[in-house]
């Protein structure tokens, strides 16, 4: 048997359990990024084609092999998973301006919802709903974006998959006073 690029992407992606990123995969592999992502993009629609329950979410320079979200009752039952993650009306708010506005600063988020909402940041990054990244510009200053975590729980391949993202994010697009 001869052992294909895709085979070993595919390889990888079975024996990682967290996301990995591309340009750092492809730099193992002894290939161009641009090769990797081919391949990638073929071993995605290779799962869909064949009517797999295998998915690859993608996220900037990150993927991860994940199982299609119409599975998961069947995986619950299986393994006896615990309840899903509960979230109150305020953190689904937040989440929701993290997932079509982000990566956002604290500061923004506040302004768009007119209320302090630091322990739900930090509450919803425990969660592994979102992650907090140092900006570029200013170190003290964090932004925050939807995880590959979010997408796996959402069933979603990649943010645009969000109903009206189009629309949503130019409704709440616009600079503030306060950046």
């Amino acid at each position: 048997m001869i052992i294909t690029l895709k085979n070993k992407i595919e390889a990888v992606l079975f024996v990682t359990v967290e996301a990995i990123v591309i340009s750092k995969l492809a730099e193992n592999l002894k290939v161009t990024p641009e090769e990797c992502l081919r391949e990638l993009k073929k071993l995605g629609v290779d799962y869909k084609k064949n009517n797999s329950v295998l998915r690859l979410v993608f996220k900037e320079d990150e993927v991860q092999l994940v199982v299609d979200a119409k599975s998961a009752s069947f995986l619950k039952a299986y393994f006896k998973m615990g309840k899903p993650v509960q979230l109150s009306s305020a953190m689904l708010e937040v989440l929701s301006i993290v997932a079509y506005k982000g990566p956002i600063s604290r500061v923004r988020i506040e302004y768009i919802r007119g209320v302090n909402c630091r322990l739900i940041l930090r509450k919803l990054a425990i969660k592994g709903l979102i992650e907090k990244k140092e900006q570029i510009a200013n170190s003290r200053i964090f932004l925050y974006e939807a995880s590959l975590q979010l997408l796996k729980k959402l069933g979603i391949l990649r943010l645009e998959d969000l109903p009206n993202y189009d629309k949503l994010t130019k409704k709440l697009g616009g600079a503030s006073p306060i950046e």
